[in-house]
C-alpha cells in the first residue's frame, strides 16, 4: 500500500502543476517548438512577471527544460507526455463544451418554440406542469 501511495503523490504532483490554465497556455505555446522567453510572452500575452514565475516552476517540476544562450533563456517541453495528456484531454474537453453549447442551442430552441417569455421558468409556463395529474375526461 505505500508503494501505491507514493505513486499517488508523485501523480498528484504531475497533476497539479497542470492544473493551471497558464500553465497550460505555457505548454501549448511550447508544444511543437523550444522558444525563447520573450517568444513565450508574445503567444501567450502573460506579464513578465508571470510567466517568470510559472516558467520557473514549470522547470523545477521538469516539466520544462531551459538552456541559455546569451542574454536569453529557451525552454521546451522535457517530456512529451505532457504534451500528449494534455492534447488528449483537452481534445475531450472541448467535444464535451461543444455538446453542450448544441444542447443549449437545442433547448432554446425548443423553448422559443414554446412560445415561452424570456426568463419565465419552463415548468410554470406548461399546460401540466410536472408532478401533476391530468383530469381524466369521459
Amino acid at each position: 500500500m505505500d508503494d501505491l501511495h507514493e505513486v499517488f503523490e508523485s501523480v498528484a504532483r504531475y497533476f497539479s502543476v497542470l492544473g493551471e490554465p497558464t500553465r497550460l497556455r505555457i505548454l501549448h505555446a511550447l508544444c511543437q517548438e523550444e522558444r525563447c522567453v520573450n517568444d513565450i510572452l508574445k503567444a501567450t500575452g502573460l506579464a513578465q512577471a508571470n510567466a517568470s514565475r510559472h516558467l520557473g516552476l514549470m522547470y523545477q517540476a521538469g516539466v520544462l527544460s531551459r538552456r541559455r544562450d546569451g542574454n536569453q533563456i529557451f525552454y521546451k517541453v522535457a517530456d512529451p507526455m505532457y504534451v500528449e495528456l494534455c492534447r488528449s484531454v483537452s481534445v475531450q474537453v472541448a467535444g464535451r463544451i461543444e455538446s453542450a453549447a448544441t444542447a443549449r442551442e437545442r433547448f432554446s430552441h425548443f423553448v422559443d418554440d414554446m412560445n415561452l417569455h424570456p426568463g419565465q421558468p419552463v415548468r410554470a409556463s406548461l399546460k401540466n406542469p410536472l408532478n401533476q395529474k391530468e383530469s381524466a375526461s369521459v
